[in-house]
């Protein structure tokens, strides 16, 4: 047969030829991020979040989620790890989870090229729309990370085509299969729950009027097949919660008085999501003077952040648009991980990934305007997902990680118009609007790039992974840049740990001294304290060491830590009866940790 003879490619081909082509793309420029990644001591160390699913999959694999309590966070990702932690010998875990975590971020790059077909008629658009997301650089930087961003991309991405493929099939075991789908993304990020209603009038506006009713329930009970295990177990465990309990705490943090649009934590104690239950559960419990059932804890929350709002109406006016703000932020609004610091520093592929937060901001909300003038009865439930998201985002709080699933949605349409201003300039009409677009679009590329400097906070945590490394002067020079003429509270009481590691005790001393004389962020004084006893006691000055402890516990933070801290310098400077309190303490605020008990028995006391 001739070429010419030759029949034209199916449309179904197209599609499929696409994304197998932009799935090669992304994966390949995943692997190289993440051949970089291997110098990041990030990939050698989890912490917060990461360091809680690390610990929740490793206990599942081991005792199985039956003895798992009712679900404090949605429990797809740390099951999913589970079965690889379950197969896998420990030392190749964490090679493999980013092995996954690639491959989920690949193929939800490559699930966009059938959705910009499927729900705004344009396989270009989707293609476009794939191109972007491969350059958008925190795509492939959270793919590196042991957190559910790149499942919560999948699980959308695929929930959307078959709910696509629902909708146009009119076919009941499509309808469940879109239900199932979609209630796996809930189990991966809860608020999905929110989409549900749109979901099902997108299935009941269908032209099929004789089916719809049928469509729609056959999407819902999709929907209970795959929340169903999920329930039960929370049920079985004395609670009615649908999918898991942290909603109201949330709720929370983003609307406490005092707080910035991000994660602001609950107790200053709390370092990841799941300690944040613990002093949750507790403070509620003490406020009600009763013992609590995890639904009840996050209705207690839920109450408080309404009074907060309350209270003051014009302060959380103000909140909800520094809110919009970080939303809207062409650059890394970063919560535990800082793209812009690890980029600098040791992944330089990154720089290559340059569609920035603007980008597809700027020309999804084109596309958007472009696909309600001429798509809106195809397009509208993917704009009423933008909606969700971006209401969730502002109920809540915003980072980088969280409004990823936002810009996800937004990548259609910012492919969109791409190709509608490419075909407008190949037609000759309007070019001089495509070269103003494309200079708007090539100035969020700048804009992008220009706003990425690193903050003090975002070092803090790096150094921190570093020291607990043993990288103690790569540790200092993290911190050098916010220790000059004014330097940053909290990185000189980072430094004063480091060099207190190094065995700099004078050194150390000054640090800690300073950073208390600087002013410590909320919840940290009683550290710094703690840490300055113990360089004093080094020092010999004993008194001093004395009066630091002393402050520490009467700080009003004082945890389990503080109190040990206390207890054993008491110990060694024989005032038993003192230090037989502090360790009682110690043992009461923290039943699981071992020392406190062990210096107890040394004393020859009781725990209690």
């Amino acid at each position: 047969m001739s070429l010419a003879a030759r029949p034209a490619p199916s449309p179904a081909r197209d599609v499929g030829l696409a994304s197998a082509a932009l799935f090669l793309a992304a994966t390949l420029l995943h692997v190289l991020v993440w051949w970089q990644y291997r110098s990041d001591p990030f990939s050698l160390t989890y912490v917060s979040d990461a360091l809680a699913y690390d610990r929740q999959a490793a206990r599942i694999a081991t005792d199985g989620w039956s003895g798992e309590p009712v679900f404090h966070q949605p429990p797809l990702f740390p099951l999913l790890l589970s079965w690889i932690y379950a197969a896998v010998p420990e030392p190749a875990r964490a090679a493999w989870c980013i092995g996954m975590q690639v491959l989920l971020s690949a193929s939800a790059i490559a699930c966009l090229v059938p959705l910009g077909r499927a729900w705004l008629g344009s396989l270009p658009a989707g293609v476009a729309a794939a191109s972007l997301a491969c350059l958008h650089a925190p795509f492939a930087f959270y793919s590196m990370k042991l957190l559910p961003t790149p499942l919560t991309l999948f699980t959308q991405g695929v929930g959307l085509l078959l709910l696509a493929r629902a909708r146009d099939a009119q076919h009941l075991p499509s309808g469940a299969l879109a239900g199932i789908a979609w209630g796996l993304a809930c189990l991966t990020r809860s608020e999905a729950l929110l989409f549900v209603p749109v979901a099902a009038a997108a299935l009941a506006s269908s032209r099929a009027r004789s089916r719809r009713l049928a469509i729609v329930a056959a999407y819902l009970g999709g929907l209970a097949i795959a929340l169903a295990p999920v329930v039960a177990h929370n049920w079985l465990r004395g609670d009615q919660v649908l999918v898991c309990s942290s909603a109201g705490e949330n709720l929370f943090i983003g609307n406490q008085r005092g707080a910035q649009g991000g994660y602001t934590p609950l107790d200053p104690r709390a370092g990841d999501i799941f300690s944040q239950r613990v002093f949750a559960e507790r403070r509620a419990e003490e406020a009600l003077g009763r013992e609590l059932a995890p639904s009840e804890v996050s209705a207690y929350w839920a109450r408080r952040a309404r009074a907060e709002v309350a209270a003051d109406p014009a302060a959380w006016a103000w909140l909800e648009l520094a809110k919009l703000g970080r939303l809207l932020s062409p650059g890394d609004t970063a919560d535990i991980y800082s793209l812009t610091v690890e980029r600098a520093a040791y992944l330089p592929a990154l720089y290559a990934l340059f569609a920035g937060p603007w980008t597809i901001l700027w020309l999804g909300a084109i596309g958007v305007g472009l696909a309600l003038r001429g798509r809106v009865i195809s397009a509208w439930p993917l704009v009423g997902l933008i909606a969700v998201q971006s209401i969730v985002l502002l109920l809540f709080f915003v980072d980088a990680r969280l409004r990823l699933p936002l810009f996800y949605v937004l990548c259609p349409f910012a492919g969109l118009a791409a190709v509608e201003g490419w075909r407008r300039w190949r037609s000759g009409r309007s070019r001089r609007t495509t070269l103003i677009l494309a200079a708007t679009v090539g100035l969020t590329v700048v804009a992008g790039f220009g706003s990425m400097r690193p903050t003090p906070r975002d070092v803090l945590r790096l150094s921190s992974v570093l020291s607990m490394q043993q990288r103690l002067d790569e540790s200092l020079e993290v911190l050098a840049p916010f220790l000059g003429a004014d330097p940053d509270p909290g990185a000189l009481d980072q430094a004063g740990w480091v060099l207190h590691k190094r065995g700099d005790y004078e050194q150390a001393q000054q640090r800690y001294q300073a950073a208390l004389e600087s002013g410590l962020p909320p919840g940290r004084e009683h550290q710094t304290r703690t840490r300055l006893g113990i360089v004093l006691e080094r020092l010999g000055r004993f008194d001093e060491a004395s009066a630091q402890h002393d402050a520490a516990v009467a700080s009003g933070q004082a945890n389990a830590g503080t109190h040990y801290e206390r207890g054993t310098f008491l110990l060694r400077r024989g005032e038993t009866l003192r230090a037989v309190e502090d360790l009682r303490q110690a043992v009461r605020l923290d039943p699981g940790w071992a020392a406190p008990r062990m210096a107890l028995e040394a004393a020859g006391a009781a725990p209690g």
